[in-house]
């Protein structure tokens, strides 16, 4: 969950390293993941229910699972870099 460790191991990853992603969020262990995977089963069995009676059934979101600083530092970078190729199109200078 640190940052400035994710932003280094990123800048390694650009010069053809490869940085294995085995970092986990604080807290997130096995019995989260199962709890967040059977909410989701509920809710899919629930919309299954739902269209099974003849009505439309609601679109549901998956619960969020937690992000490493890691991803969140990934998603930055991925983000910039669209904007800027954006900007680019968009206010040719």
């Amino acid at each position: 969950m640190d940052r400035e460790l994710a932003e280094q191991l990123l800048a390694l990853e650009g010069r053809d390293e490869t940085v294995d992603s085995v970092a986990t969020p604080e807290g997130y262990t096995l019995d989260t993941y199962l709890l967040l995977t059977l909410i989701d089963a509920v809710q899919g069995v629930q919309a299954a229910v739902i269209a099974a009676a003849g009505a439309d059934p609601p679109a549901f979101d998956p619960m969020p699972r937690p992000e490493t600083a890691l991803d969140l530092v990934r998603e930055e970078n991925r983000r910039q870099s669209m904007e800027r190729l954006i900007a680019e199109f968009t206010h040719p200078g």
